[in-house]
Formats: C-alpha cells, sequence, structure tokens
C-alpha cells in the first residue's frame, strides 16, 4: 500500500507542476494571441494551492469514509471531463485557422465586429471581406469582449487540471488513512 501512496503522490505532482511547463514549452491549448506564461502561471498557482489546501485538511479529509473519499475523486475526474470536453469544444468555436495564422474570436463579439457577423453571416465571410489581419484588430480593439473570452478560457483551463490535480492528490493524501483502517 506504500507503494501505491507514493505512486499517487508522485503523480499529484506531476499534475501540479508539468502542465504548466508543457505549455511554456509547446504553446499547447493556449489560444491564439493568449500568453501562454499567463496561462502557465495560473495553472501552476492553482495546482499548488490546490495540494496545500489538500495537505493542510489532511486530517479532515482523513477523517472521511472510504466511500465519500470515493466520491469527491470520482466527482473531481468528471468535472475534469466536463471542463476538458467544453474548453475542446469552444477552441474549436473561437479559434479560426483558415488562414496562416489562427485568429481568436471572442465568444461575445461587440460593436463592428458584430455587425460584420450579422450582416456577413460567418467568421469566413468576414475574413475573406475584410481580410485576415483587419479582422484582428477589430477583435483586438473591442477588448472587453475578448478580455471576457480569455478569462472564461483560463478558468476552464486551469479548472480541468486542478480537478486532476485534487483527484490524485486526495487519494494520495487519504492513503495513509486508509493503511491505518486496513490494519486494524
Amino acid at each position: 500500500m506504500e507503494k501505491w501512496k507514493s505512486s499517487l503522490k508522485a503523480a499529484s505532482g506531476f499534475f501540479a507542476i508539468i502542465p504548466g511547463l508543457a505549455v511554456i514549452a509547446t504553446n499547447i491549448g493556449v489560444p491564439p494571441g493568449c500568453s501562454k506564461l499567463l496561462f502557465c502561471a495560473v495553472i501552476e498557482s492553482f495546482g499548488i494551492f490546490t495540494l496545500l489546501l489538500l495537505r493542510y485538511n489532511q486530517d479532515t479529509f482523513n477523517s472521511f469514509s472510504a466511500k465519500r473519499i470515493n466520491i469527491l475523486s470520482i466527482l473531481s475526474i468528471m468535472v475534469f471531463a466536463s471542463a476538458l470536453f467544453l474548453y475542446l469544444f469552444l477552441f474549436n468555436q473561437y479559434v479560426d485557422n483558415s488562414t496562416s495564422k489562427p485568429l481568436f474570436f471572442p465568444i461575445w463579439p461587440q460593436g463592428e465586429l458584430k455587425a460584420g457577423f450579422d450582416k456577413l453571416g460567418s467568421r469566413a465571410s468576414l475574413i475573406q471581406e475584410w481580410g485576415r489581419d483587419d479582422v484582428n484588430t477589430i477583435i483586438r480593439s473591442s477588448s472587453s469582449g475578448i478580455s471576457y473570452t480569455i478569462l472564461f478560457f483560463l478558468f476552464l483551463y486551469q479548472l480541468f487540471f486542478v480537478s486532476l490535480t485534487f483527484s490524485f492528490g486526495l487519494l494520495a493524501s487519504c492513503t495513509s488513512n486508509l493503511n491505518k483502517t486496513e490494519s486494524k
């Protein structure tokens, strides 16, 4: 059981540290025009915060039954899967790869961009009519729309990493309690 506990602790540490480094190295999952350092910093901060909360509340979690720990862990994995699915779905919907440099569209377009959508009907038509650089300029000029979109994407991005870290960290911190229960 001690080997199992060590494996879970290593996995929780892995999910708290490695994703941020992977983001910096590969830019994976970061929408175009967004700071990969921001995404990395948020993932690392929330991942470490999650592990610290688990450690700080270890006595509380150790008082939980194995069934309750399993339920919390499964719920956390379900949050992970849901957040990952939603993130990938939204990424596919709001990142346009039809040009040489991808464009990141706001979820809530405003002003001239909204008028362009209303008139032309689609992102592809908008890019074809106005040109990629002009569309990008308009997206960036409607700062609140893209800012809220970036914040929403950042929330989902960190949520799937944090929920996975929580699940592994919870199981790792509570295996010592399970060892005590089994030995009695």
